[in-house]
């Protein structure tokens, strides 16, 4: 409705004032309302072209929601609140005096079936029956019109008792003499009536719920629920009119007459009487389903699944305990309903208007879980069928026997919708994946730009199928199917270039490693039947890669093999202890052939099942049995050994002396230090089964670096003493000399490496000795009240003696410091 405000006119027009005053006294409303509606000029030009032009014919002024008033020059469908209609005696424009001659107005109900019921009765029937209007007319004539008054009535009551679900049935003119002892004279009215009794008998108890689908309509199970209610309430109210005195009494006439209509009155009051009893008995047992569709509409369809298979059950006990719902085609048409309530159901869950625009993962997720639900509905159903004896007690079981394609027809081709979409969304995620995609070897740039080029394209058609406006989710609609055929045509097309470019890759590719990148950025783009297709002889070229590794591989551990037979042992990385190495080259050896079979295997294409491929991992088991054996081996041999080396070799003393010299050195035997080198890099590798032995010493290492630290700077200060004193200096030390030599005899004869807390002491009052000699040297350097000899000399006291002196007094006091720490 447009909103331009109208130019007010010099001089009012009296026939828009005329048709206002009545519109705002029948209404009741204000002024300002009929001026608003003129204030539009849309409101206002259907006013002037009823009062100007020959047609329009009628003008109707209604209130719609907001209070406002609209005019019309039509009849609308449905009537919400009391109008007015303004109607031309003739047609012709309205002239401006004695407008009342011209025009027939009046009011409009809501309900007009019901305000021309009321004209009926209080006016049309009153004045054309009444004698005192008869009395120039002949007696044919009278009759004829009172005959069509009646009818006149009776088929107004039959459009008023049809438009709420009742039908009226006529009675037959004179009725009101039924009980009258003259009756001759309404027989034959009796039996016209009865004719047209078995007809709208006949249409009522013809209906069937299954015209709920007539016109293409797809009705959902309250159409059923409400078909037999309306039908229980339209045949007790035709009961009732049957069982009427007044019919009752025309019956007894019908039957005493011998007329050939009683027959056919009897049986359709029978016929009545067996359909009421039907529909009490649907009514009751459809009643408790009204609960589990209740749940299916207001439940979130993403949890609908538990409702399912409660509705069967329920919906499988009507059919075994309701007498007259046990029938095929009336279970037929509730299951279709329920098929069309889950499709209405899943429509709204994924919301057509917005599918295509979605996030595309979480539009497939969607699709993906309501087609799950909806083959659950299916398996459901199927199973209900197979038990469907179990629900019959104490009496013979009636199975379904109709072909369940009857009932799922459009269910089905609704999932094959969906199955279409879920396909649609497949392609787009896997070319999205192009956009990401960069290939590299010596081509890399330009097959880049070509994929590139492909992916562009891509998003171009994607655009245009997505902007479609129609409801891709109604089976029933093709242009859907049109588009998605032509939308797969020109992706066919794409998919040929982008298996070219892709070969193209594979032949660039130098190794397994690239090859396997490679399969592993494009992803399931391959498996896109065209570009698998083209790509399919490439695999075989993957398989002799394969077997070519596998050969090196197994050659390269032959050829180790031989060394450590000849040598006795293998070379191994740069700072690794022997069996660790061995362990870890082993271990080398094993990834560089397992991580290329493992994705191999992972391949989703036939080769992987052919006889070369099973031949191919059968060399692929023998190299890991291979190299599962060395390990063994290896770590065997070495765990044998360890236990006795640890009990050996903790038993020897700390320090040695030489017999020459005297000079001391630290006993700490270098298998233990392999030991410690072997557990600390076994445990990096994760390995497992070391032996109790070799874990007991490793958690000892820090102690054992400790002590063998502190003991090589005690031995490297008393074997520098020893070595590069001059015997005059020696003498100045040699008491201290003499009692650290008693304690350097204790640690070769009395204390091992097992003696952790002895050792600690030792070492401790060692230092305190240690640290003495230093303090009496420079003391005695440096001290005034020193006199030598008159023999000696200060200069006899080397300079670079003086020298070591103070620099050993610091050492000492460093180490005696980590001691106490």
């Amino acid at each position: 409705m447009s909103g331009g405000a109208a130019e007010p006119s010099s001089a009012p027009d009296p026939r828009i004032q005329y048709l206002g005053r009545y519109v705002q006294k029948t209404l009741r409303l204000k002024p300002e309302k009929w001026n608003r509606l003129l204030a539009f000029e849309e409101q206002k030009a259907a006013v002037l072209d009823f009062l100007n032009k020959p047609e329009p014919l009628i003008l109707i002024v209604l209130q719609n929601n907001a209070a406002q008033l609209q005019a019309f020059n039509s009849f609308p469908v449905s009537l919400k609140s009391k109008g007015v209609y303004f109607i031309k005696r003739q047609r012709g424009p309205i002239p401006k005096e004695n407008i009342s001659h011209h025009i027939i107005l009046g009011d409009m109900a809501v309900k007009p079936i019901e305000q021309l019921a009321a004209l009926v009765d209080e006016v049309f029937v009153p004045l054309l029956s009444n004698p005192a209007n008869h009395k120039m007319w002949p007696p044919i004539v009278a009759q004829d019109i009172l005959k069509h008054v009646h009818s006149l009535k009776s088929t107004v009551y039959q459009v008023k008792g049809q438009v709420s679900g009742q039908t009226v049935l006529p009675m037959p003119v004179g009725v009101e003499r039924v009980h009258d002892a003259e009756r001759k004279l309404i027989e034959s009215a009796i039996e016209g009536v009865v004719i047209k009794w078995a007809t709208q008998i006949n249409d009522v108890l013809t209906e069937e719920s299954s015209q709920a689908f007539a016109g293409g309509q797809n009705p959902t199970p309250s159409a059923e629920i409400n078909f037999w209610n309306s039908r229980l309430r339209n045949l007790e109210y035709i009961y009732d009119q049957l069982r009427d005195e007044r019919v009752r009494k025309m019956a007894a006439i019908l039957e005493k007459t011998d007329s050939a209509y009683y027959p056919c009155f009897r049986t359709h009051f029978q016929n009545v009487v067996a359909a009421l009893a039907e529909a009490k008995d649907i009514v009751l047992y459809l009643k408790p389903l009204l609960r589990h569709f209740a749940a299916l509409e207001e439940t979130d369809f993403a949890e609908i699944t538990p409702c399912l298979r409660p509705l069967m059950h329920v919906v499988c006990l009507v059919w075994a305990n309701s007498q007259y719902y046990c029938s095929s085609s009336k279970i037929i048409v509730l299951l279709r309903q329920i098929c069309n309530l889950l499709i209405k159901q899943a429509k709204k869950f994924l919301d057509p208007s917005s599918i295509f625009q979605s996030d595309i993962d979480e539009a497939k997720l969607r699709v993906q879980e309501s087609m799950d639900i909806l083959l659950l509905f299916r398996r459901i159903f199927e199973e209900s069928r197979e038990n469907l004896g179990s629900y019959f007690k104490n009496k013979e079981p009636t199975l379904w026997t109709f072909h369940p394609k009857i009932v799922f027809e459009r269910y089905q081709a609704f999932l094959d919708r969906l199955e279409t979409i879920k396909s649609f969304f497949n392609t787009v995620l896997e070319f999205i994946k192009l956009e990401k995609v960069e290939i590299g070897g010596v081509r890399g740039r330009l097959l880049s730009s070509r994929v590139v080029a492909v992916f562009a394209e891509f998003s171009e058609h994607l655009t245009v199928f997505g902007s479609k406006s129609y409801d891709a989710l109604d089976p029933e609609d093709p242009a859907f199917e049109l588009d998605y055929m032509d939308f797969q045509s020109k992706i066919r097309d794409l998919d040929r270039r982008l298996a070219s470019v892709l070969c193209q890759a594979f032949d660039d590719c130098c190794n397994l490693e690239s090859v396997f990148k490679l399969i592993e950025i494009v992803g399931s783009v391959l498996d896109r039947p065209l570009i698998k297709e083209e790509f399919t002889g490439k695999y075989d070229s993957i398989l002799v890669m394969l077997d070519e590794e596998l050969t090196v591989t197994e050659e390269i551990y032959h050829e180790q093999m031989k060394v450590l037979k000849q040598v006795g042992w293998m070379p191994v990385s740069k700072n690794m202890p022997p069996v660790a190495g061995a362990l870890r080259w082993a271990h080398q050896l094993r990834q560089r052939v397992d991580i290329p079979v493992k994705n191999f295997k992972a391949l989703q294409h036939p080769i992987v099942k052919c006889d070369e491929a099973q031949l191919v991992l059968v060399k692929y088991d023998r190299i890991m049995n291979l190299l599962d054996k060395f390990e063994k081996k290896i770590f065997a041999d070495w765990i044998v050994s360890v236990p006795e080396q640890c009990e050996k070799n903790l038993k020897l003393s700390l320090l040695t002396r030489k017999v020459i010299n005297r000079e001391l050195s630290l006993n700490f035997h270098p298998q233990l230090t392999a030991i410690l080198r072997e557990v600390h890099y076994l445990n990096l590798m994760e390995h497992k089964d070391i032996p109790e032995e070799a874990l007991q010493i490793y958690e000892r290492s820090e102690t054992f670096r400790k002590y063998t630290s502190n003991l090589n700077q005690t031995i490297q200060w008393y074997n520098k003493l020893r070595r590069t004193s001059r015997s005059v200096e020696f003498a100045l030390v040699e008491e201290q000399i003499r009692e650290i030599d008693a304690l350097v005899e204790q640690g070769r004869t009395s204390l091992n490496w097992n003696s952790t807390d002895q050792l600690e002491a030792k070492i401790f009052e060692k230092h305190i000795t240690e640290v003495s000699v230093p303090k009496h040297l420079s003391s005695s350097i440096t001290a005034p009240a020193y006199a030598p000899p008159p023999s000696q000399s200060n200069s006899s006291l080397s300079p670079a003696f003086l020298c070591k002196c103070q620099i050993l007094h610091a050492d000492q006091h460093y180490c005696y410091s980590q001691i106490q720490h």
